[in-house]
């Protein structure tokens, strides 16, 4: 799997912590659309500027096929477009393919189930989910797959596959399923799957985090699709938001790696979820004090939370650095900004990679107008 900064997945060993990201900020002036749709008002109602805006987006399609761009601000929507190319229309409600971005999704799924007093994320995974099925190692906890510090499984899904083109007639496949592998994939830490301790190193990698899915699904007693759209999606008034068909096992069960089909405006709705608290049209859909938690630096790597990328040691040099973000492959991003209550969704797929830097940097003149 492909981080938002185009890395190879690596072990990172940095010691530490930070403070929580949104404890200290100021909450936000809306709580969101709750199920209906975005309010909207004009950017200069919200203090940004239109031309700066619309210089922005001309500079983001530049960097890459675009399908959307979607800029909330104190929880309205200021300020949208969308662009048509091979893979998508230009239409507020065509579904991009999350690819990476859905893990901060998964996080979501499982604050909810902590939030219902379903499971606390210091659970072992085993009191959900076997280990000779999970391919983990019997300590491993719930936190563990949160924060990518298992030690691996070699019990995995395969990656999201890519969308289709618009002319492409080729019928869907089908749900992916658990698979073994021999051993770790290449460049994954010596012993990884097998042998290296739950808590010892840090390494990106999805396939743990598919596992979390099997959790939830014990833990609630329905599929963790049912659950996923039942207690998160459908709160969130989500109109757009499914799965690809091989992101849907036999069991019912999720790809927490990817494989999510949304729209921008949908990927915002997360983003201002947690700009929120958890809180979300008069409910607390997520405990603030799990959100707190999950977007506090992993103790082996500063820039990571509950699978969320965050920016407080400065990952994206010039982006604040109390901004976190969701973030997949071929420029999947969901911004979230709370000193300046805003949030940025932009997605798309083309041949060359988007960074979140490259990203930012063509988004960061809106904060300076």
């Amino acid at each position: 799997m492909i981080g938002p900064d185009r890395i190879s997945r690596r072990t990172v060993m940095i010691a530490g912590a930070l403070a929580p990201t949104l404890a200290a900020a100021k909450a936000p002036m809306a709580p969101g659309p709750g199920r209906g749709p975005w309010r909207t008002a004009s950017p200069e109602a919200h203090g940004l500027s239109t031309p700066a805006l619309r210089g922005a987006a001309d500079l983001l399609a530049a960097k890459g096929e675009r399908q959307g761009l979607v800029v909330i601000r104190h929880g309205v929507l200021v300020f949208e477009t969308y662009w048509k190319n091979d893979y998508h229309l230009a239409r507020p409600d065509w579904p991009n393919v999350s690819f990476s971005s859905g893990k901060s999704w998964g996080s979501a799924m499982v604050g909810r189930a902590v939030t219902e007093g379903r499971l606390k994320t210091s659970d072992l995974v085993a009191k959900y989910h076997d280990p000779k099925v999970s391919g983990l190692r019997p300590e491993t906890t719930i936190e563990h797959l949160l924060t990518m510090t298992s030690g691996g499984t070699l019990n995995v899904k395969p990656s999201s596959k890519t969308p289709r083109r618009l002319d492409d007639p080729a019928p869907p496949g089908p749900g992916v399923e658990y698979a073994w592998q021999a051993e770790g994939e290449r460049g994954s830490p010596p012993g990884y799957g097998v042998s290296v301790v739950p808590g010892s190193t840090f390494y990106y990698d999805g396939a743990p985090a598919d596992h979390l899915a099997n959790v939830v699904a014990k833990a609630s007693g329905m599929t963790s699709l049912r659950y996923m759209m039942e207690h998160l999606v459908r709160p969130l008034g989500c109109d757009t938001f499914r799965y690809q068909p091989e992101g849907v096992d036999k069991a019912g069960n999720i790809r927490i790696g990817g494989s999510i089909l949304l729209s921008c405006r949908d990927m915002a709705r997360l983003g201002q979820l947690y700009l929120n608290r958890g809180r979300w049209g008069g409910e607390q859909l997520i405990a603030s004090d799990y959100i707190d938690r999950a977007l506090t630096p992993s103790a082996l790597n500063p820039s990571y939370g509950y699978l969320w990328w965050l920016n407080g040691s400065g990952r994206v040099a010039s982006a604040p650095r109390d901004m976190v973000f969701a973030a997949g492959a071929r420029g999947q991003f969901c911004f979230v900004v709370p000193g300046q209550d805003m949030v940025i969704a932009t997605m798309g797929f083309g041949a060359e990679q988007l960074s979140a830097q490259d990203a930012w940097s063509a988004l960061s003149p809106t904060l300076d107008a």
